[in-house]
């Protein structure tokens, strides 16, 4: 049961790109909370027609030109709306890949909690990597996840997986 789960979710990110379906790890059932929330986001501004939906419609596609990457203006900032409150496990961001890579640089992952904002994780950038894992140590029940470009640059995201 344990391998067909994996198998699944190995299956579905290849197909689409993000994780679609909830798989077993270390027997607790994981999944992407964000994915296809697109009207519970919201960002700071809104650049070039970078909407803020883009970051959770499923498609992992880094070439801004091919509609699923957000973007704000310097300094900006993204957040999803949960729904309810879950354990957020982490967080996956999935950068730009056409150009402008550095910016995603300091961007700094924070959860919305019941008693006020935790911070989850910064990214730092590095040459030639295109998806950053931010592990959340709270464990702190969320009800919502926030990206914050916290150095005075753009803010661009082409997929956020919020893992629970």
């Amino acid at each position: 049961w344990y391998q067909r789960r994996v198998r699944e979710a190995v299956v579905s990110t290849q197909s689409t790109g993000a994780t679609e379906f909830p798989y077993t790890l270390k027997g607790r059932l994981l999944g992407n909370v964000a994915l296809r929330k697109q009207s519970e986001t919201q960002q700071s501004s809104d650049q070039s027609n970078g909407v803020s939906g883009r970051a959770v419609d499923g498609r992992t596609d880094g070439d801004y030109n091919h509609n699923s990457c957000t973007h704000t203006q310097k300094g900006g900032d993204w957040m999803v709306n949960l729904g309810r409150p879950v354990k957020v496990d982490h967080v996956i961001i999935h950068n730009r890949v056409d150009c402008c890579q550095e910016r995603i640089d300091k961007a700094v992952v924070m959860l919305d909690t019941p008693k006020g904002p935790k911070v989850c994780g910064i990214v730092y950038f590095q040459r030639g990597r295109n998806v950053y894992k931010v592990d959340c140590l709270h464990k702190v029940p969320a009800v919502a996840v926030r990206i914050h470009q916290s150095r005075n640059d753009y803010l661009t995201l082409c997929e956020v997986e919020v893992m629970a």
